[in-house]
C-alpha cells in the first residue's frame, strides 16, 4: 500500500516538475530524442516479428549492427512495451518511456531507502531526490541516460547480500546491474569503477561473502557479452575510437559541480558562468546541505557512520573522480592528472567512454539516499521532511521546460504525411534514400529533415534507409551523402546504386529555393536511370532504375559504374 502510495506521488510530481512533456506525448522534436524514439519501436518491432533482426536495424543500410552504433537503451525497452499493444506510435511510446523513468527512478530510491531503515518520509524525499536531481534532469533528452531506474536496487541487493550473504541477492544485485548496463551503457562502464569502491565496506570483515559475489560477478560478465560484442561488431569495422582530446573535452571540470541546466528556475542564470559542455553537475544546496548536517552531527557524538553510509560516502566520492575525466581542469587549466587518464591507458575498454561526466548519476543517488538517511533523525517531525523536499524541488525546478516551436516538426495526432503511406503500402524489402541529407548541425538548420525525423517517419513503413543518426556514421553513409548533394548528378547516383537504393524520396522543402530549381533543371539528363513514379504536395519519389546507363552522346554523362 505504502509502495503504490508512493508511486501515485512520484506519478504526480513527473507530470508537474516535466511539464509540459504530459501534453506533448505525441510531438517530436529532431536529435536525440528522435532517435530514441525510432530506437524503443525499432526493438519492439523487431522483437515482436524477427528477434534475430534486432541488431541490424533499419538505418545506414547497408551497415550491419546499426542499432549498436549508439546506445540501444534495452533495459529501458520493457517500460514502453506494455503499452506497444496499444500503440504503435513510436513518438508515444518513447514519450511514456521517458516519463515512466522518473516514476520508476523514484520508486526504486525509495525503496533503497526504505531497505536503510529510513522511515516513509525520509524514503519518499529519497526517491524524489533521485528522480528530480538537478544532474539527472540535466538529461531530458536522453532517453540513455535517464535509465537510471535499476541503479538503486543495485544497491539494495548489494547491501541485502552484505547482511545475510544469501546468493540469491548477489544474483539480484548482478541482475539490477545488467538491466542498468542495458538500460545506459555509461552507467554499465562507470559502474565497473565505482561500485566496487562502494561495496567494499559493506564485505569488509564478511570475506566468505565473496565467493558467492565472484559467482555472481561471473553471471553479470556473461550476461553483458552479447552487449559488447554486438557494439564491437557494430564500431570496429568503422575504425571508432574516442581520443584522447575528446575524452577530456566532454569530461568534468572543477566548475562542472556548481552549474546547471540554463533551464532551472532558481540557478540556471546563477551558473552561467560554471557551465561548460559536459554534463552539469550541480545538485543543489538542500542535498549535500542534509548529508553534511548530518556527518557534523556524527563528528560532534563522536559516532562511526554505518557501513551503509561509508558505502554511499564513497559512491559520490568515486563518482566525482570518474566524472572528471583524465585531466582534473578548472576553467580550461589543466591542474593535474586524474585517475581516469590511468584507467583509459591500462583497459582498453574505458576508451570507450566519451562523456565521462556521466558518472553524475552515481553522485546523484549517493547524496539523495544519505540525505534520505540524514532526515531519518526528523522521523517525529514529517513535516520537516516535506518541507525540505519542496525546497529541494523548488532549487531542481526545470518546469515548464522551453518547448521551441520551430522544433514541432512530427505530431502523430495528424495523418502522416502521404509519402510515407504510399513507402508503407510497397510490398518489397526496398531501400530507400531521403534528401537532403543534412549533416550533424541540419537540425538546426532545417528540422524538419534530419535524420533523425526520417527515421521516426520510417517506424510507419520499416523500409531501409540509407539515412541515419547515430554516434557513429558509417564512411559508405558519409560517402553518399557527400555525392547526394548534387544530386542528381552521375556521382550522386553511382553512391546510391552501389548502396542497393530503389527509391530516392526528395522533400522540396528540404532544399532552397536555387536548388529544388536546379534539381528540376537537370531531371530531364537523367531519365534512362531516375524513374518519378510518385508526387505529393512536397514530396516527389524516383525509381532508380537498376542497370540503366545514360546515352553516350550526352557530354554530361558517363556510363554507370554499378547496377
Amino acid at each position: 500500500m505504502k509502495a503504490l502510495r508512493a508511486v501515485g506521488l512520484y506519478a504526480l510530481l513527473t507530470v508537474i516538475l516535466t511539464w509540459p512533456l504530459a501534453l506533448r506525448l505525441r510531438i517530436m522534436d529532431p536529435g536525440d530524442s528522435a532517435f530514441f524514439a525510432w530506437e524503443i519501436a525499432w526493438e519492439i518491432h523487431a522483437l515482436k516479428t524477427d528477434p534475430a533482426s534486432l541488431p541490424h536495424a533499419n538505418i545506414y543500410h547497408p551497415a550491419r549492427y546499426a542499432l549498436f552504433m549508439d546506445e540501444p537503451v534495452l533495459g529501458t525497452m520493457p517500460l514502453a512495451l506494455p503499452f506497444s499493444f496499444l500503440t504503435d506510435d513510436a513518438v508515444l511510446l518513447f514519450s511514456l518511456a521517458r516519463l515512466l523513468t522518473f516514476v520508476v527512478s523514484a520508486l526504486t530510491a525509495y525503496l533503497l531507502a526504505r531497505e536503510l531503515g529510513c522511515g516513509e518520509a525520509a524514503a519518499l524525499f529519497a526517491g524524489a531526490a533521485f528522480a528530480f536531481s538537478p544532474i539527472r534532469t540535466d538529461q531530458i533528452a536522453h532517453l540513455s541516460t535517464l535509465g537510471s531506474q535499476w541503479l538503486p536496487l543495485v544497491l539494495l541487493f548489494l547491501v541485502r547480500f552484505a547482511k545475510s550473504g544469501a546468493f540469491r541477492h548477489s544474483l539480484a544485485a548482478g541482475l539490477s546491474f545488467v538491466l542498468a548496463a542495458y538500460a545506459c551503457g555509461y552507467h554499465g562502464l562507470i559502474g565497473f569503477l565505482v561500485l566496487p569502491v562502494a561495496a567494499l565496506p559493506l564485505v569488509w570483515g564478511r570475506w566468505r561473502r565473496l565467493i558467492p559475489a565472484g559467482v555472481a560477478a561471473g553471471c553479470v560478465g556473461i550476461c553483458l557479452l552479447p552487449l559488447y560484442f554486438m557494439h564491437r561488431e557494430a564500431m570496429d569495422p568503422h575504425g571508432f575510437v574516442r581520443a584522447d582530446a575528446e575524452a577530456v573535452f566532454y569530461s568534468a571540470s572543477v566548475e562542472s559541480f556548481l552549474a546547471t541546466t540554463s533551464w532551472n528556475r532558481v540557478y540556471g542564470e546563477l551558473t552561467t558562468p560554471f557551465r561548460t559542455f559536459s554534463n552539469n553537475l550541480f545538485p543543489g544546496l538542500v542535498v549535500p546541505g542534509l548529508v553534511a548536517f548530518a556527518a557534523v552531527r556524527l563528528w560532534r557524538e563522536r559516532r562511526r557512520p554505518s557501513r551503509e553510509a561509508v558505502a554511499l560516502g564513497l559512491l559520490a566520492f568515486a563518482a566525482v573522480v570518474v566524472a572528471l575525466g583524465p585531466e582534473v581542469r578548472f576553467f580550461g587549466n589543466r591542474l593535474a592528472p586524474a585517475p581516469m587518464g590511468f584507467i583509459r591507458d591500462a583497459v582498453p575498454v574505458f576508451q570507450k567512454i566519451r562523456v565521462s561526466s556521466r558518472a553524475g548519476i552515481y553522485l546523484a543517488l549517493a547524496l539523495a539516499v544519505l540525505a534520505a538517511l540524514a532526515l531519518r533523525r526528523f522521523e517525529k517531525r514529517p513535516a520537516v521532511a516535506a518541507g525540505l523536499g519542496a525546497l529541494f524541488l523548488a532549487e531542481g525546478c526545470v518546469a515548464p521546460i522551453p518547448q521551441a516551436a520551430w522544433a514541432d516538426v512530427i505530431d502523430t495526432r495528424r495523418p502522416i504525411p502521404p509519402v510515407y503511406a504510399w513507402l508503407a503500402a510497397q510490398p518489397e524489402d526496398l531501400v530507400i534514400a531521403e534528401l537532403p541529407m543534412l549533416e550533424s548541425d541540419g537540425l538546426f538548420q532545417r528540422p524538419a529533415y534530419d535524420e533523425s525525423i526520417y527515421m521516426v517517419w520510417s517506424t510507419w513503413h520499416w523500409k531501409r534507409l540509407v539515412n541515419g543518426y547515430a554516434g557513429v556514421e558509417p564512411a559508405t553513409y558519409r560517402r553518399v551523402r557527400e555525392a547526394a548533394w548534387r544530386f542528381p548528378s552521375e556521382a550522386a547516383l553511382d553512391a546510391l546504386s552501389e548502396v542497393g537504393t530503389r527509391y530516392v524520396v526528395a522533400h522540396r522543402g528540404g532544399f532552397g529555393p536555387n536548388q529544388w530549381a536546379r534539381i528540376e533543371r537537370d531531371l530531364p539528363a537523367f531519365a534512362t536511370r531516375l524513374r518519378e513514379v510518385a508526387r505529393f504536395d512536397g514530396d516527389t519519389v524516383f525509381e532508380i532504375v537498376a542497370g540503366a546507363a545514360n546515352a553516350p552522346n550526352d557530354p554530361q554523362m558517363q556510363p554507370n559504374r554499378a547496377p
